[in-house]
């Protein structure tokens, strides 16, 4: 399966170490309003980072986990 990820803070950090090691995940496509941030998340799980949200989901992603700051998460569904 293919994950997306949105946001890559505290929280979202976690959600990514945790999908890079899932058996059942095969792509995770990160990203994040600070574009350093994803791509060291992404460094470091071995996930691909995307430059914006719209990339994500260019990329083709069965589902996204929504890990942003609360206060983005209406307009990102």
């Amino acid at each position: 399966m293919r994950i997306g990820l949105i946001g890559t803070g505290r929280i979202g950090s976690f959600h990514a170490r945790a999908l890079s090691g899932h058996r059942d995940v095969g792509a995770l496509v990160v990203a994040d309003a600070e574009g350093p941030r994803a791509a060291e998340v992404a460094r470091r799980t071995g996930a691909t980072a995307a430059a914006s949200v719209d990339e994500v989901f260019a990329r083709g992603v069965d589902a996204v986990v929504i890990a942003s700051a609360t206060a983005s998460h209406a307009a990102l569904i």
